[in-house]
């Protein structure tokens, strides 16, 4: 391998070069790098309360890859090249509808502020925005994309294949030698593009980190619609309404993990003893923030059913699981907004309940996340009618369309075996308090892939962690004093010795939170179990991780 000042000098000369769609192993069409810049080392530095972690020298690589359909657009991608490399390299991926250049340059999902940058390790880190540009569309039609069948299969899987296999061809290039790893690390809809990965690429990977996994994309955007169609009758919580909730949950949760401290540890236990009827305000009707009217418990009821089909979708799957119990309040923000009226926007009120009742044009600045992806998926994905009204959508009036876009998009697939048998390792990772899709959805996948491929191949090649009361983005906070739960973690490590040394992740790891300033000062620790465990007080320092162990959470 070249030395690194003969890196810095080829830096440059990687500018025009073309990767040939023949070198791609999906149709498309050729890759062009349109620049290629050495970027300087540069140390960590402190800005107010955040810190931005060192990093090295690198060669940043931006480029394209042409369509087959002229009617659809470029997939950009980014790929950083570091001059100390340790021959691997980790992709990243995307979220939500994608259509934003992920440029492999962000901290990792879940990372503690003193954790070192993927580059600085010395791997390769990459992305893509998956074959569309967001900005071509109005916030309010971000699924417009869909439209176009090529767009739509770069969106579901073959980006990713296509970007992978560009990089690697770029990696040969600039080292003159190959990668040893490569591995996939996302979150939510990069989650999916990981599985999906093991799925349908499983030569192409070593390793894959997936946490909160949109495993059922399809089935999931079209199980918001059934949470909205009560808010347009009178059933929108308020974040007070959202807070009364929350409370309620926690005061009938919180003591099943032995300690009381707004956290809802044991997260199989308690959606069975949540009973909305003793929130019912008199007579049904809206008297206040300290009750929930009738159609306001039917909105919070609908996030915690299943979603059902009359007919099967990709891999047979025939419902999406209904959302579970704990940390409805957890500080988040929408489009910015952290706060309405004088209280926090929550994770509930950014994906169920918006900080306004939904309105049938969807409004991108205060409508519920869950309402926007929803509205855009039956308008672009299914019924191509911009003008649908998605209150009325029924999945039996486009069942060949469904089951068409499931099998383009879900990842619901749980035969893994070739991509065990040739070695490669999964980490899931799953939070309960996420509102943006159900962790039930990740259990039931693992679930399935053992009892595709057998328990033994599953714990020779895959862990699946459970992280009680995280929302969709990973933090989560106590309902009842509002300091912070540790959630960080670091999964690319274990993920690396797992496939590189074959040394097995244990069955807990430590999560922490951190000052966001050096030294770092360790604030709380709780161990991260292997599902079905969840951490149980069993007595000392609450704010260590060795006052608990990890016990089974069953229903």
């Amino acid at each position: 391998m070249p030395s690194s000042e003969a890196l810095k000098s080829a830096c440059p000369t990687l500018s025009g070069q073309t990767i040939a769609a023949s070198a791609i192993g999906l149709p498309s069409g050729n890759a062009t790098v349109t620049s290629a810049t050495f970027v300087a080392a540069v140390p960590q530095a402190v800005n107010g309360s955040a810190t931005t972690p060192a990093m090295p020298d690198y060669c940043k690589v931006l480029g394209t890859i042409a369509p087959v359909d002229p009617a659809a657009q470029l997939i950009n991608f980014q790929v950083n090249l570091p001059t100390t490399w340790n021959r691997k390299a980790v992709q990243y991926g995307g979220g939500g509808y994608n259509g934003t250049l992920v440029t492999g340059l962000a901290s990792l999902r879940d990372a503690a502020p003193d954790d070192v940058h993927p580059l600085t390790r010395g791997y390769v880190t990459l992305g893509t925005d998956s074959g569309h540009q967001a900005s071509a569309f109005a916030p309010n039609a971000i699924g417009q994309f869909a439209l176009n069948d090529e767009m739509l299969a770069n969106y579901g899987y073959a980006s990713y294949k296509k970007v992978k296999d560009v990089s690697v061809g770029l990696m040969q290039s600039f080292y003159k030698v190959g990668p040893s790893k490569m591995y996939y690390f996302g979150g939510s809809e990069g989650g999916r593009e990981g599985l999906t990965m093991a799925q349908r690429f499983p030569n192409d990977y070593d390793g894959i980190v997936s946490v909160v996994p949109v495993v059922q994309l399809s089935m999931l955007f079209a199980s918001y619609i059934p949470h909205q169609v009560p808010q347009f009758n009178g059933g929108w919580l308020s974040p007070a309404k959202v807070r009364t909730l929350a409370k309620f949950v926690s005061d009938t949760c919180d003591s099943l993990d032995n300690l009381a401290d707004g956290v809802i540890n044991n997260y199989l236990a308690c959606p069975s003893r949540v009973n909305l009827q003793a929130l019912r305000c008199v007579g049904g009707v809206d008297t206040g923030d300290t009750c929930l009217s009738d159609t306001q418990i039917a909105t919070v009821t609908a996030v915690h059913t299943p979603h059902t089909y009359s007919f099967a979708l990709a891999n047979g799957l025939t419902s999406y699981p209904q959302w579970v119990y704990g940390n409805e309040s957890s500080p988040d923000t929408l489009n910015g907004v952290s706060s309405v009226d004088g209280l926090p926007v929550t994770t509930m009120t950014r994906w169920v309940t918006g900080t306004a009742a939904p309105t049938t044009a969807v409004n991108a600045t205060t409508d519920a996340q869950q309402w926007l992806y929803g509205a855009n998926f039956v308008r672009y994905f299914i019924t191509k009618d911009p003008n649908f009204d998605p209150l009325t959508y029924d999945p039996n009036n486009y069942q060949a369309r469904v089951q068409a876009v499931s099998e383009i998009i879900d990842s619901s697939n749980p035969d893994l075996s070739a991509f065990f048998a040739r070695g490669g390792k999964l980490i899931l990772r799953e939070n309960m308090g996420d509102l943006a899709q159900s962790p039930l959805a990740g259990i039931n996948y693992f679930n399935a892939v053992a009892a595709k491929v057998g328990a033994s191949a599953v714990e020779q090649s895959a862990r699946l962690y459970i992280s009680p009361a995280s929302n969709h983005s990973g933090t989560a906070t106590s309902v009842t004093n509002g300091s912070p739960v540790p959630t960080m973690v670091d999964l690319l490590d274990p993920l690396d010795r797992w496939a590189s040394a074959d040394q097995a992740p244990a069955d807990s790891l430590v999560q922490t939170v951190k000052a966001t300033t050096p030294p770092f000062a360790l604030q709380a620790s709780r161990p991260m179990c292997r599902y079905p465990n969840y951490p149980r007080y069993v007595g000392g320092d609450v704010k260590q991780a060795t006052s608990y162990t990890c016990a089974a959470s069953q229903p």
